[in-house]
């Protein structure tokens, strides 16, 4: 592995540095992505991979989030009689045939 120290200056302030282990695939990697002229450093590489990281972190972190909110409608759903109960399979084609016909004509 080899190891790149990572800094910035900006016009305001010195950015804290840290020192990045990467596998000789990530390394090449970096490396080209700046030959290629897409960053101008390999600090810019790092910062961009890491944003792209945040933004699928918080992006993962809503979908949870609304995850257990719509658990948590169905619970409260459960909760407060809010359902269907059926006992045949004939039944059970027919109520969700029903959901089925309302999902397709919405999306028409």
């Amino acid at each position: 592995m080899t190891s790149l120290l990572t800094s910035a200056v900006t016009k305001e302030s010195i950015m804290p540095t840290q020192n990045v282990s990467l596998t000789p695939q990530l390394e090449s990697f970096v490396k080209d992505q700046v030959k290629g002229g897409m960053f101008k450093s390999a600090s810019e590489v790092h910062r961009a991979a890491l944003a792209s990281l945040m933004q699928k972190n918080e992006e993962r972190n809503l979908r949870m989030r609304r995850l257990d909110e719509a658990l948590q409608a169905g619970v409260d759903d459960l909760d407060n009689g809010r359902f269907t109960e059926v006992s045949s399979d004939e039944e059970n084609e027919a109520f969700f045939g029903g959901i089925m016909k309302r999902v397709i004509s919405k999306s028409i």
